[in-house]
């Protein structure tokens, strides 16, 4: 059994409110699947949800009684051989710690490095092809606003700042280096931004107008975005961006 994670790290981002990501290795990780009787008998479920993991294995992620969450992996001892004979992945490096090893074999692990994943700057297809697709989306919000169909401008908002949120990533590389550390779905974004961008977000995520909540995350990514295709020498797409920003200016809301 291994733990991973912000617990296992030791890098002092643990608070109260952290999960626990737990590994099970075993032989038959099929008997963990289908059936959360086995995760009943660890404590009071408030709610179970079984996936499939990164590794085409069982994956429960719990919410125990008092508020506790557990994210279970449920992975082949194989895997674990591999990583003995091959090196660990991107996630153990990071940091893990052996809660139970009943025959020794975790002992046999490579020490980890505690070094984050190396976060690449965007090739200029990716670059552009980003770029794109967030002046595609947002040009829908002031579309739906108008009809009223506020659900849609909901899941079209969400588009655009999960595009926004690639854009912060790689203007945090540009600006820190290669090396720079950046979370999982943007969490503790205020500590890895680059200076002065968790504030603008903090501004836009706080504005309850859909329509000028685009206007600044437009404003918010554009500006990312000219700054990176300037430190890489990518051609940024001015004309779409000056067409999409006007349409939405002029369509009104409903």
């Amino acid at each position: 059994m291994l733990r991973t994670g912000s617990r296992a790290r030791g890098d002092g981002s643990v608070d109260a409110l952290s999960d626990h990501d737990i590994e099970l290795y075993t032989t038959a990780p099929d008997e963990y699947a289908g059936s959360d009787e086995w995760v009943g008998e660890l404590g009071a479920v408030w709610v179970n949800i079984e996936l499939e993991g990164p590794y085409d294995n069982p994956a429960h992620l719990v919410f125990f009684e008092g508020g506790v969450k557990v994210d279970f992996q449920v992975v082949p001892m194989s895997l674990l051989e591999n990583m003995i004979d091959g090196g660990l992945d991107e996630l153990h490096q990071r940091g893990y710690q052996v809660l139970f090893d009943r025959d020794g074999i975790a002992a046999r692990l490579p020490a980890a490095t505690r070094s984050a994943p190396l976060t690449e700057a965007p090739g200029e297809e990716e670059f552009r092809e980003t770029c794109a697709e967030f002046w595609f989306e947002i040009a829908h919000l002031p579309r739906y606003l108008a009809r009223g169909d506020l659900w849609v401008v909901r899941a079209r908002d969400w588009e655009t700042k999960e595009l926004l949120l690639s854009m912060i990533e790689w203007h945090a590389v540009t600006h820190y280096g290669p090396g720079h550390d950046v979370w999982h779905i943007g969490t503790k974004m205020r500590d890895w931004a680059a200076p002065g961008v968790w504030e603008r977000v903090e501004k836009v995520l706080g504005i309850h107008d859909p329509l000028r909540q685009a206007q600044e995350t437009a404003d918010l990514f554009g500006d990312l975005a000219r700054d990176v295709a300037e430190a890489y020498g990518f051609a940024y797409p001015q004309d779409a961006e000056h067409a999409i920003r006007s349409y939405i200016d002029r369509l009104p809301q409903r």
